[in-house]
């Protein structure tokens, strides 16, 4: 019987472009978030997330275990953007980006404790919560505090022999990384390949990188751990 993962964020151009190479392999579950458009028509095995915190995780499980009773594997690749500088932040804007880029994650983390052949929980963070910049002071500290949650997860979840892990994401030419590229002008993206030694990130760099962290024989003593892939940004 193949492995089951589940993929939450699943409207991710990103998150579909690694589905792609994963499903070769594994059964796949989708999760995605109400307030998160679909860029896609409905996938196979989708189910639908409400409001974060709200919904009733006995509900969800439910669902998940019509789907599966083996998962093995959670991914968490909720994540949203806003190109914001702080003097006209507002409150919604602020509830909208946490709930979704951090939220989200500490309900994955409560669903792990319904299912009990999980072994693994990744989630994709960005080089942005390392540093900060103009206009993405939202985006940047929800990823910073999406780092210390896993890493609290990481040690509230070893007794259950589950590893949780973050992945420090540089600049990948597809999805949110894709629509960055809208809000710069020439000079600026010039700038950002230029803080990318090693150019820009491919979907097969991530996925590389998720599939040794999925597999529990390979990964079996990292967790808690940050891994970045970057192509040389942070160096």
């Amino acid at each position: 019987m193949k492995k089951s993962f589940i993929i939450s964020g699943s409207n991710s151009e990103l998150a579909k472009g690694v589905a792609i190479k994963l499903k070769r392999k594994y059964d796949l579950i989708f999760l995605y978030h109400s307030k998160q458009n679909k860029i896609e028509k409905k996938l196979e095995n989708e189910i639908k997330i409400k409001n974060s915190l709200e919904d009733n995780i006995d509900d969800l499980y439910k669902k998940i275990k019509n789907k599966s009773k083996n998962v093995h594997a959670i991914i968490h690749f909720n994540g949203v953007h806003k190109f914001k500088t702080l003097k006209s932040v507002n409150r919604n804007d602020f509830n909208d980006i946490f709930e979704i880029n951090c939220l989200t994650f500490v309900k994955l983390v409560k669903l792990s404790y319904y299912l009990d052949k999980i072994q693994s929980i990744l989630s994709i963070s960005s080089v942005s919560s390392k540093t900060g910049n103009k206009g993405i002071s939202l985006y940047s500290s929800s990823k910073a505090a999406l780092n210390n949650l896993v890493k609290s997860a990481s040690l509230e979840l070893a007794g259950k022999n589950i590893r949780v892990n973050n992945i420090i994401l540089g600049h990948i030419e597809r999805g949110m990384g894709k629509k960055t590229q809208n809000y710069l002008n020439e000079q600026q993206l010039k700038d950002l390949r230029n803080r990318h030694p090693l150019g820009f990130g491919k979907v097969e760099d991530l996925f590389y990188m998720l599939d040794f962290l999925l597999d529990s024989k390979k990964s079996r003593w990292i967790t808690g751990s940050e891994l970045v892939l970057d192509g040389g940004y942070l160096a």
